[in-house]
């Protein structure tokens, strides 16, 4: 998304906005415009080759162990970064006010109203500063298949987005994929791009989708398939355009309404039309074959509230950390005769994943396999949970500080683990 504070423009959404404009008035000369509007239905909850990883169908209220309501708050005040939303027909509304206040307080005229599923100080490229905010990553996955059924708007100096963010826990982790981000002057048109930032791994792409509907008066569906070498755009799950490139880290996801951005055209304050962007829902999945758990496999293990992976640190610890590419966050699971499971870490001379009496803490133990050091798997969204051997001790989570620990039943996100095959 592009951020008019910073003073920067892409040139080539402004030639894309001026090509669809001219394109408009070659189709509204030469085309009737259909009688009414006619919704696509949403898909099922289930989809086959696919396993549902987290879901939000926006059914009066938002699941706040997904959300966060601010935009990009450490760039401005808590206020002024807060989402304008509410609920129709079992959908979320965000909106723009007339008495909401503009997202910066220099004069620079944006409204936002967006919804995300994690933030940290600094976020998506090189932000303006206000004040330092905590480090959320509620769900930030990388790779899987991610879909809404939505609506837009129609009015000029309006646009609304499905998009991502890079994690950024590196200064190179901020790729941005944008699925649908649509400008509201242009009905049947919008923006599927790839932009790199500062990652030079990726490559620059940007792409204008036609559709053969208006998206400001009917509920249609936008989905994105993310492998770890390509993006696949399905539109009303039809495969429409493919970008041979991938983000190989995780990411924020997005959903928001722009007013005065500085590239969708002026906004016309005697527009009656609403400034809205309706969403049915969010709905993330990962693929079913990627759910078995391979005895002998080696994996990265992410623990899936914090977005960070088991790591081994020297005596004994363990903690949560953000990727690398050091074996001291590779893991070789291996499935024992009674069934169980043996979590063992690459580095030589660390062994296995091993539950202790002191403070509740897992931790890597010198190669013995007891009932502490054994675990079970159970499926979760999202991942498993693992669950120790010995007779008191429960599921492995994470903490918000990254320390490992085990509980005695709780079922939260933090007891969820995702195994990502190395």
């Amino acid at each position: 998304m592009v951020s008019t504070h910073l003073g920067i423009q892409r040139l080539t959404r402004s030639g894309i906005i001026l090509s669809l404009l001219a394109s408009a008035l070659v189709f509204n000369a030469t085309a009737a415009q259909p009688a009414q509007a006619a919704d696509i239905p949403p898909n099922p909850l289930e989809k086959p080759g696919w396993i549902l990883d987290r879901n939000d169908e926006f059914n009066g209220s938002l699941d706040t162990s997904l959300w966060i309501t601010n935009y990009f708050e450490s760039r401005t005040t808590e206020e002024r970064s807060r989402a304008r939303y509410g609920f129709r027909d079992n959908a979320l509304v965000l909106r723009i006010d007339d008495d909401q206040p503009a997202y910066y307080a220099d004069g620079n005229p944006m409204k936002v109203s967006s919804i995300q599923t994690g933030q940290r100080t600094g976020l998506h490229k090189t932000s303006p500063f206000h004040h330092s905010i905590p480090t959320i990553m509620k769900y930030t996955p990388r790779y899987g298949y991610f879909e809404i059924r939505a609506k837009s708007s129609a009015r000029s100096g309006i646009h609304t987005a499905f998009w991502t963010a890079g994690r950024q826990d590196t200064s190179t982790q901020t790729g941005e994929i944008d699925v649908m981000e649509h400008p509201g002057q242009m009905g049947r048109s919008f923006l599927y791009s790839l932009h790199k930032w500062s990652d030079p791994n990726l490559v620059e792409t940007s792409n204008t989708i036609s559709v053969g509907f208006d998206m400001t008066t009917e509920m249609h569906i936008y989905g994105l398939e993310w492998t770890p070498t390509q993006l696949k755009l399905y539109v009303d799950n039809v495969l429409t355009r493919t970008i041979n490139a991938s983000p190989a880290y995780g990411a924020v996801f997005l959903l928001g309404i722009y007013e005065n951005a500085g590239w969708t055209g002026n906004v016309d304050p005697a527009d009656p039309r609403p400034r809205e962007f309706v969403v049915d829902y969010f709905r993330a999945y990962r693929k079913a074959a990627d759910a078995p758990i391979v005895s002998g496999a080696t994996y990265k293990i992410r623990n899936v509230a914090t977005g960070r992976y088991l790591d081994s640190e020297a005596n004994g610890a363990l903690i949560v950390a953000a990727p690398s590419s050091y074996d001291d966050q590779d893991w070789v699971v291996t499935q024992q005769s009674s069934g169980a499971w043996t979590i063992r870490n690459a580095r030589t001379g660390r062994y296995y994943l091993d539950s202790d009496a002191t403070n509740n803490a897992v931790i890597w133990n010198s190669g013995e396999i007891i009932a502490d050091s054994l675990w079970g798997f159970e499926s979760a969204p999202g991942g498993h949970r693992l669950t120790n051997g010995h007779v008191s001790r429960d599921y492995m989570y994470a903490t918000s500080a990254g320390e490992v620990k085990w509980n005695t039943g709780a079922t939260d996100a933090s007891t969820v683990w995702a195994f990502e095959p190395k």
